[in-house]
């Protein structure tokens, strides 16, 4: 097939471990013939135990894991990828939300994704990358800082974005 695909394992919880990981993964690309990029290793009822807990329950069990992220996430991460997806965030008063792209679209494509209507009515958007939103709280201080910039409708938008249409 030449559609692209992701392998997910699903292990039980004696088989999910830092150690653990790395040999399933060689082993199934070998026996799947794969790339190790491919394949992504989850135990279901570690996931089902992580969507119980709070945030910072959830950073612990990780951590006692020996594990960075989630399968969850790495599922999601490498679906992305795959796919050639980006999020970029529009954040106002009362509410921050993400935003999905083909990797490579410009700002007048993601301004589509909002509203159809901010495609017709573009000027310009304002962006900050998220590190840059996140270390000088917000758009305020971003802006004073001059990390906000002006861009047109063919900036090609990055992902983590953080992005303010003005239409």
């Amino acid at each position: 097939s030449v559609k692209q695909e992701i392998v997910v394992l699903n292990v039980s919880e004696d088989q999910y471990s830092k150690d653990n990981i790395e040999p399933l993964v060689y082993k199934y690309t070998s026996i799947l013939g794969v790339g190790k990029e491919k394949i992504v290793v989850i135990c279901a009822k570690i996931e089902a135990d992580l969507a119980e807990l709070s945030q910072d329950e959830q950073k612990d069990y990780l951590k006692f894991l020996g594990v960075q992220e989630s399968g969850l996430e790495r599922v999601i991460k490498e679906g992305y990828k795959i796919l050639n997806l980006i999020s970029y965030l529009t954040c106002g008063e009362k509410e921050v939300r993400a935003w999905t792209v083909r990797l490579g679209s410009t700002a007048l494509t993601a301004s589509g994704e909002i509203h159809t209507d901010f495609m017709k009515k573009f000027i310009k958007a304002e962006v900050v990358h998220y590190e840059d939103f996140v270390e000088n709280h917000g758009w305020k201080g971003s802006r004073e800082k001059g990390k906000a910039l002006l861009e047109g409708k063919d900036y090609i938008v990055m992902d983590g974005d953080v992005i303010e249409f003005k239409i």
